[in-house]
């Protein structure tokens, strides 16, 4: 017997027998109406167009034609036939097959064949009861950002849609397939482990550097160029206090300065002082990833953003590089 619950829209049913199965539902592989259903995004609903009428399944039918035959057939002869019919060459017992003293010097001369019927459609039992009416179900993108592992043990590579918020009452009202279009979220640490990634894999490190990138915080800092470098000696000699060495330097040419640009920690985590970056709100799923990339995008090009020291104010203000 099926349970089989629908969701009627202008254009067609979008039918589950089940809204938490694993493997997804059985009715991809039921016949209706004469035909096997369209698989939708969501693998526990599959869509017809039209009402219900026939539920059917595929049903195998036994073998037929059972027979022994010569593996080798140029041995045929008057005493040894070409094909033997099974129920006369041999017997079940207990679940094993036996040849009859007739033909048992003969068993290793032959091969059991038989032939296969084709599968049959049968009617099957349902009960059938639709869930809700809407005038449509929009199918949504999926989406999938990368993250690190913040421990050996994590098997977390990837945040993707199925990850998001929902609220709990649209989650009471609206199965699965419904949700991608309801109101959403990440939270803030969700949004975290984005950007906090999104900034490693595209950072020029020409003009910016990391240099806080831990679980719980995150810092970048602008590297700007001075409109003039200088150099600046520092002493390497290791005395020993037991003999004098001369002093000897080293000396670096500084052509670079360095502000912080970006620094970020998460909610509830809120570590020391850093900034929490807020959690991000969709209308729906497409809606939510199209906010996160433009955010991830805005600090980027910020931070990417090539600037030098003013050659005019030295210093007191910058400029884009070129």
């Amino acid at each position: 017997m099926f349970k089989i619950i629908a969701i009627k829209t202008k254009n067609g049913y979008y039918l589950t027998d089940s809204t938490d199965n694993y493997y997804g539902t059985k009715l991809k592989n039921t016949y209706i109406n004469g035909e096997l259903p369209k698989t939708t995004f969501h693998k526990n609903w599959v869509f017809v167009q039209d009402e219900i009428k026939t539920v059917q399944q595929k049903q195998s039918q036994p073998s037929i034609n059972y027979r022994y035959e010569l593996i080798d057939p140029t041995m045929e002869s008057d005493k040894i036939p070409l094909r033997l019919e099974k129920d006369k060459a041999t017997y079940e017992e207990d679940y094993e097959t036996y040849w009859y003293d007739d033909y048992k010097h003969l068993a290793s001369l032959y091969r059991l064949k038989y032939d296969t019927q084709p599968d049959i459609l049968v009617d099957v039992e349902y009960e059938f009861e639709i869930l809700l009416e809407l005038d449509e179900i929009k199918e949504f993108n999926g989406f999938a950002y990368p993250v690190q592992k913040t421990n050996y043990n994590s098997n977390e590579t990837n945040i993707t849609e199925k990850d998001v918020t929902y609220q709990l009452l649209d989650k009471i009202l609206f199965p699965e397939i419904v949700l991608p279009s309801r109101p959403c979220k990440m939270t803030s640490e969700q949004m975290y482990k984005i950007v906090r990634q999104y900034i490693k894999q595209n950072i020029n490190y020409d003009y910016a550097k990391i240099t806080s990138d831990y679980e719980f915080c995150f810092t970048v800092e602008k590297v700007i160029g001075l409109a003039e470098p200088y150099t600046k000696q520092y002493e390497v000699t290791k005395n020993n206090g037991k003999s004098y060495r001369p002093p000897k330097f080293n000396t670096n040419y500084i052509k670079n300065r360095t502000v912080k640009v970006f620094e970020m920690t998460y909610s509830p985590k809120n570590y020391q002082g850093y900034t929490p970056i807020p959690e991000m709100i969709g209308e729906n799923t497409d809606d939510l990833k199209n906010k996160i990339d433009r955010y991830c995008k805005e600090i980027i090009d910020e931070i990417n953003r090539p600037f030098v020291d003013c050659p005019h104010c030295k210093g007191q203000g910058v400029i884009l590089e070129n």
